[in-house]
């Protein structure tokens, strides 16, 4: 492809800061269309460039100063590229850093990962080349199955709808949706008009005791404190599917400053004056913004930390431990309200983040099923894929142009001292140094700065090409287009998988999956391998052909070994314990396979091995120097 600038580079110095020191690695580095392909004996690292969070190169310092010029291939001039460098940031926390002795291999290098990492369109991920060699596990997620399974069609009470097929009542909600058997059609198209989004409240659990989990967006309240009679007709039918008890609980998942400040936007919160039987709760949970900042905050502390960092971190309980646990703690109301019977409403601002965390977790709690493999997977696609969370967007598969900078390294100590102590006199003639005058000497070292400057320019356009690289610079503008700003992305589904993790801990025997099944669900959330987690809604699913045009993650899952010796098969509910909120070291310590030596799987001594789920391996028969790879 045109800006694949250079496919192979020998001699490639890879340096990986991990948790027992300082691994470093000296092989062949490969760019290939969608991997960045590290080989060195007994180490075979592939990175998906979706999974490159950010990259910094960092040029060569500024040449010291020599009366000859410098050839091309002098070893003071390898040496001197050996100070430049790229260190790249994965999403799973992999922090590398490359070295290479010719700058201008340097250059190409880090010129095509950004122009490989920041695409213009979905269908230039990985997802839509990848072939899967095995044969694929059948798994096809079936709203009308599942929903059977909880008990809706045996029921008066609640009834299927197709008004949403072609996503004419919300665009980011799935073609089939429950709702109450005694609201018609049309009052639904009325009422989606009173929810941000048009994301008015939806059936998703339904509990053997009657009591229903339903979600939606914030409703659109405004300074004027406007109202629906539909929406509340709507929201009064669910409380008449059940002859329930008073205390149901709209939960708004925001802090209640939050909740009142979008007021002013034409938003809001319920008027409870007009929800009788119900009482609002706000959960305090903060935005994506507020969590992208406390992710930051963990992996600088990971980053820069040395082998007490688990430790330094359960101990002062970070803002991200802090996040965490509030979550934890509207998951257990949620769980207890329903197990009492009541009517649960879970909103957010638009219903796909905070929302779809809540709900998910607290039928995690509630129902056995989806504590299995298969049940987890069901799960994950109806709360998230199907009801429209923002996958592409949050986890920036597209890339952002911002997130590859380009700083200048700092120059050596002894290059600075003998750079000052050979600049020559002024030859011009004329030497003010011979003036004992204090303006004497201060002239003369003015006229040697900027003799000195332009010397060094000269010298520095002569060696280092970065000038030719227009991409590189920082006036450079992009032909990218953006339907979205660059700071939507966040760590949603992250914080929901470390949530699972706080649960499998808290409760060893009542989960059928392992804590490798988690970390390669996390892996793939951003390797864009698979299908399931690309796109935005189900919209834009089945306008990309998703299903037809990638592999499911579930269909390599379900072949995986990822179960749990300890499982055993228990209807109880579970209560999470808020108290007791871990620092998920497997997660954070990136236990890639490439550097898995001894095969352990994850951090806490299970026994599964490194899976291939975990990335592509190099097939012998490839070309390397080819720019069409498979898995």
């Amino acid at each position: 492809m045109d800006f694949i600038r250079i496919t192979k580079v020998d001699g490639m110095r890879l340096v990986r800061r991990s948790p027992g020191g300082i691994d470093e690695f000296v092989g062949s580095l490969h760019l290939t269309t969608h991997h960045l392909i590290f080989i060195a004996d007994g180490l075979e690292l592939w990175i998906g460039y979706p999974m490159i969070h950010s990259a910094m190169l960092e040029r060569p310092p500024r040449l010291p100063k020599r009366d000859d010029a410098w050839p091309e291939t002098s070893p003071e001039l390898s040496q001197w590229a050996l100070d430049g460098s790229i260190t790249i940031r994965c999403h799973h926390f992999l922090f590398i850093t490359l070295r290479c002795d010719s700058v201008r291999k340097l250059y190409d290098v880090f010129a095509t990962i950004k122009h490989l990492s920041t695409i213009a369109s979905i269908e230039q991920l990985y997802a839509f080349d990848y072939q899967q060699k095995k044969a694929a596990a059948p798994f096809v997620y079936n709203p009308r199955e599942e929903f059977a399974r909880m008990g809706v069609t045996a029921s008066t009470m609640w009834r299927f709808t197709d008004c949403n097929q072609k996503y004419q009542l919300c665009p980011t909600y799935p073609p089939v949706l429950v709702v109450p058997a005694r609201i018609s059609d049309t009052t639904l198209m009325h009422a989606a008009k009173y929810r941000s989004k048009r994301r008015l409240p939806v059936l998703c659990y339904l509990h053997p005791n009657q009591a229903s989990m339903t979600r939606s967006s914030q409703p659109m309240v405004g300074l004027k404190q406007a109202r629906s009679v539909q929406d509340e007709k709507l929201i009064e039918a669910i409380l008449a599917t059940n002859t329930t008890l008073d205390k149901n609980i709209i939960i708004d998942a925001r802090p209640t400053t939050n909740a009142v400040v979008n007021r002013a936007v034409g938003a809001g919160s319920e008027n409870m004056d007009h929800y009788r039987r119900w009482r609002k709760v706000y959960l305090g949970i903060d935005n994506i913004h507020v969590m992208r900042d406390a992710l930051n905050t963990m992996v600088e502390a990971i980053e820069t930390g040395d082998g007490h960092i688990v430790g330094r971190i359960q101990g002062s309980r970070t803002n991200w431990l802090r996040h965490i646990e509030n979550i934890m703690v509207g998951v257990k109301t949620i769980t207890e309200a329903i197990s009492l019977g009541h009517h649960v409403l879970v909103h957010c601002s638009d219903g796909w983040d905070r929302t779809a965390q809540l709900t998910s977790l607290a039928q995690l709690c509630l129902d056995p099923f989806y504590r299995t493999i298969r049940g987890f997977a069901v799960l994950v696609e109806k709360e998230w894929v199907s009801f429209g969370h923002q996958f592409t967007l949050r986890c920036g598969h597209l890339g952002h142009l911002d997130k590859f900078k380009v700083r200048r390294a700092a120059a050596r100590p002894e290059d600075e001292s003998s750079s000052e102590a050979s600049d020559p006199a002024d030859s011009s003639g004329f030497d003010l140094l011979q003036s004992g005058t204090m303006f004497g000497r201060f002239a003369s070292r003015a006229l040697r700065n900027v003799q000195s400057r332009i010397t060094q320019a000269i010298q520095d356009d002569t060696m280092d090409p970065f000038s030719e690289y227009a991409e590189l610079q920082p006036n450079y503008v992009s032909g990218l287009s953006r339907t979205k700003h660059d700071h939507e992305t966040s760590p949603v589904f992250q914080q929901f998988l470390d949530c699972v993790y706080q649960l499998w801990v808290q409760h060893p025997t009542m989960f059928e999956f392992n804590e490798r099944f988690l970390l390669d669900l996390f892996y793939h959330l951003h390797a864009a391998q698979f299908g399931t987690f690309v796109g935005n809604n189900m919209r834009e699913r089945t306008e990309l052909k998703l299903e037809e045009r990638t592999y499911s993650v579930w269909s390599w899952i379900l072949l995986g070994d990822y179960q749990n010796e300890l499982y055993q098969e228990e209807r109880d509910v579970i209560v999470p314990d808020t108290g007791f909120i871990q620092y998920w070291a497997a997660l954070f310590t990136c236990h890639d396979p490439a550097f898995d030596k001894d095969g352990d799987g994850a951090a806490n001594g299970d026994p599964t091995e490194a899976d291939a789920a975990m990335g592509p391996k190099l097939d012998s028969s490839l070309d390397l120097n080819s720019n069409v790879w498979a898995s």
